[in-house]
């Protein structure tokens, strides 16, 4: 068993170098809470350098003005580089996020394709286009980078969603600068020792460790020229009302407090696993989760009934036991988090159904999948990223659709019915 994490480090204007600020928080293991690694954070003259180099390699145009095959070849040397660094990514994300190692390895398979995509990708692509137009004009399309991009990755599914950021950019001809999140540095790390590898030229790409004040940072900075964010809504807001500020692109995933409709004529065993996917995967810590089963009145007993039979054969233990169905928390804040949601549920008159074991031996961030009924759906209309899920029933569809549509949310919403009446 890993008992830590590779040493934190930037990669700055073509160098390692150790980050200058300590965040006085230790990284831990989720399965068990001991320390694996320590925060670490990019001081004022660290993030300043980053852009500069970043810029400076934009300006000077070694990136943007290859062939989009030359290009290419540089992001399937870096898909290659990456199948090196597979297991270590894995690990890494299992340990640190808590997240089950049969899903983390498919995340690590995902770096890989996510740059030999974007390669094939760019090969498919004409380089100059001509269109035709209302006027006897000549009119020529071109794909021209935006400039430096800042990268912010989530901790949830760190290193799959980095990569698929990082080679579009890049793809596009940018020069990039990566922040991991400060809860899963170790996968970024390997990351960026395949990227590095591949011997772009020189500040293409930079990456600066740290918490949302680097984030601030780079987002403020007018040489940086669009910023792309996966995270929570109050970050994502931080974000968006920065660059806004500035007219500069950006691109951002956020939260979501997600639907699930099961229709009376839905196969009912079918919407119980479906309910058991949406609270368990990723740990029900995913912007896609499970946030409200709405569920028709006439199959309301008997959908409970399978949904509590099937909580009972979850296998809940540590994530990096390949058998392990579901996982930890990512730390201990997170779980107090979820925790006190469902505290709050209780208060309100919530009644919570439980029915998987959690193994005495656990000593980690561990919280079992949960449903609370007895709520109505103003009383719960706020995301809690984890594997927790209010229960809300209804009589036709309009009352359905309703309740589907009662939060500020618009991510993802799931229907289980016969197909034509799922569809309409």
């Amino acid at each position: 068993m890993i008992t830590a994490l590779p040493e934190q480090q930037n990669y700055i204007d073509g160098q390692w170098q150790l980050p200058k600020l300590d965040l006085h928080r230790a990284l831990c293991n989720a399965n068990n809470g001991q320390p694996i690694g320590q925060q670490l954070s990019s001081d004022e003259q660290q993030i300043n350098s980053a852009i500069r180099s970043a810029a400076a390699a934009f300006v000077n145009c070694s990136w943007s003005e290859l062939s989009y095959t030359e290009r290419a070849d540089y992001l399937d040397k870096i898909a290659s580089n990456l199948s090196q660094y597979a297991e270590p990514i894995a690990i890494a994300d299992a340990l640190q996020t808590g997240v089950i190692i049969s899903l983390t390895k498919q995340f690590a398979k995902v770096c890989g394709l996510a740059f030999s995509g974007a390669a094939a990708l760019l090969r498919s692509l004409p380089e100059e286009q001509e269109l035709v137009g209302n006027t006897n004009n000549k009119i020529i399309m071109q794909r021209l980078p935006l400039g430096v991009t800042a990268i912010i990755a989530p901790w949830n599914a760190p290193s799959g969603i980095a990569c698929h950021k990082l080679a579009s950019a890049l793809a596009a001809g940018c020069t990039v600068i990566f922040k991991p999140s400060e809860w899963a540095a170790g996968s970024a790390q390997a990351i960026a020792q395949a990227i590095v590898a591949a011997d772009l030229p020189h500040g293409v790409f930079q990456m600066l460790q740290g918490d949302g004040a680097v984030g601030a940072t780079l987002c403020a900075d007018d040489r940086v020229a669009a910023v792309s964010f996966t995270g929570g809504a109050l970050g994502g807001q931080a974000v968006g009302s920065s660059c806004g500020a500035k007219i500069k692109p950006a691109q951002l995933e956020l939260g979501g407090n997600n639907a699930l409709v099961v229709l009376a004529d839905a196969d009912l065993d079918a919407a119980a696993a479906g309910v058991l996917t949406g609270l368990t995967t990723l740990n029900g810590q995913w912007c896609r989760a499970l946030g409200r089963l709405i569920v028709h009145e006439s199959v309301y007993d008997e959908l409970l009934s399978l949904i509590k039979q099937k909580m009972a054969q979850i296998v809940i233990g540590e994530s990096t036991d390949t058998s392990s169905q579901m996982g930890p928390l990512v730390h201990q804040g997170h779980l107090q988090h979820v925790q006190q949601r469902v505290t709050d549920y209780v208060k309100l008159g919530g009644k919570v159904l439980q029915n998987t074991v959690l193994p005495a031996h656990l000593t980690g961030w561990f919280h079992a999948p949960t449903l609370i009924t007895g709520l109505s759906g103003e009383q719960c209309l706020e995301e809690i990223f984890g594997p927790v899920a209010t229960v809300h029933t209804f009589t036709d569809d309009q009352q359905a659709t309703a309740l589907a549509n009662q939060t500020v949310y618009g991510l993802a919403a799931y229907v289980f019915g016969a197909e034509q009446h799922a569809w309409q």
